[in-house]
């Protein structure tokens, strides 16, 4: 179906194919449409289709910073004495686009047009299969956001890679290369199980002082 403004600008002289191109730009019932954006310009994207009235979702995904920066946030005022296990938790932690160069994108009304979405500052491209653009279903995006919620719920333990068992090796300290294994993960410490002189001994190092090995 025409969108109302791209059925006034169509005469009757109009070829079946241009008319046929203009309808595929109009919005649908049937769900979102996928923006696929240029190099880490999801956010920009979003920010300039949502100023054209577009509705836009883009699911994130809660993941443990980089190590230089887990150990930057471990020295900072968060990581003190007095800081909560929320406040050392959020430190170390971040959150990135959960599809790296796509977002969801839909008009706020029937009358809207998409076209103007192609040329959005920072979408590179509307995903199509074929000649039709692609179409995500309302129930596939709701269990996208249940996904997204629950990983953006979860714990430091839940989404670390340093899982109890998990064999490591030191780095950033005075006893670089050494092994050991890991016995818990805290807001800001991992704990691990290591061997000193034939003895087993608890050591307690900071999320960017391991690594798996």
């Amino acid at each position: 179906m025409l969108c109302e403004q791209d059925r006034q600008a169509i005469d009757i002289d109009t070829p079946r194919h241009a008319a046929t191109a203009r309808a595929a730009d109009c919005v649908t019932d049937a769900g979102w449409y996928v923006a696929y954006t240029k190099p880490r310009q999801e956010y920009v994207a979003q920010v300039n289709l949502n100023q054209q009235a577009f509705q836009t979702y883009l699911p994130l995904f809660k993941i443990l910073k980089k190590p230089s920066a887990q150990l930057a946030a471990a020295d900072s005022g968060a990581q003190g004495p007095g800081a909560g296990a929320d406040e050392g938790e959020a430190a170390l932690t971040a959150y990135e686009p959960m599809f790296p160069r796509y977002l969801f994108f839909r008009p706020s009304s029937r009358k809207q047009s998409i076209a103007a979405a192609r040329s959005s500052r920072g979408v590179n491209s509307l995903v199509t299969f074929g000649t039709e653009l692609a179409v995500v279903s309302p129930d596939v995006l709701q269990t996208i956001r249940k996904l997204e919620d629950q990983r953006n719920r979860a714990g430091l333990q839940a989404i670390s890679p340093f899982q109890p068992g998990r064999r490591v090796r030191l780095r950033n300290t005075a006893l670089n290369g050494i092994e050991g294994v890991v016995q818990a993960v805290r807001a800001r410490r991992v704990i691990l199980l290591m061997e000193f002189l034939g003895q087993q001994k608890t050591v307690k190092v900071k999320h960017g002082q391991v690594e798996l090995v």
